[in-house]
């Protein structure tokens, strides 16, 4: 069972590391290769959701850290790479999509951090539930 535990953790570390690869790959490929992979949603949109997605998978994979320090260096992570695309051929480096990058990581870890705060607090009701069913059937 523990072999088990450990494959499914490293297993989320390595989805959490192709998140950011990609999006690493993607935002300094140069911009005509980038064309047929992009959506009708917009830059700004798909800033938001890709961030997001990868702020949600790293905190999930890495539980045992501060999620704020995941933010931080997801966030410090964008803008490095939004620095870096002014090197890009046809890419532009904007301080609008480093906002809705920013904004997807807080979207992505905040929902994390709100879904494992949930689940806490069901599994504490339902603890306490099963606590009470022991005491009046013994009564």
């Amino acid at each position: 069972m523990k072999v088990m535990g450990a494959n499914i953790e490293l297993g989320k570390r390595i989805a959490a590391w192709c998140c950011i690869l990609a999006i690493g790959i993607l935002s300094l490929l140069p911009a005509v290769e980038v064309a047929p992979v992009r959506t009708s949603l917009g830059g700004y949109v798909e800033h938001l959701l890709t961030y997001a997605v990868a702020g949600f998978i790293t905190a999930v994979a890495y539980l045992d850290q501060s999620r704020l320090k995941i933010a931080a260096w997801l966030v410090l992570y964008a803008a490095v790479l939004e620095f870096l695309q002014r090197y890009a051929p046809g890419r532009l480096s904007r301080l609008e999509d480093l906002a809705f990058s920013t904004a997807g990581i807080v979207l992505g870890v905040t929902g994390f951090h709100l879904l494992q705060h949930l689940r806490a607090r069901q599994e504490s009701s339902n603890r306490s539930r099963y606590a009470n069913e022991d005491v009046n059937s013994r009564s």
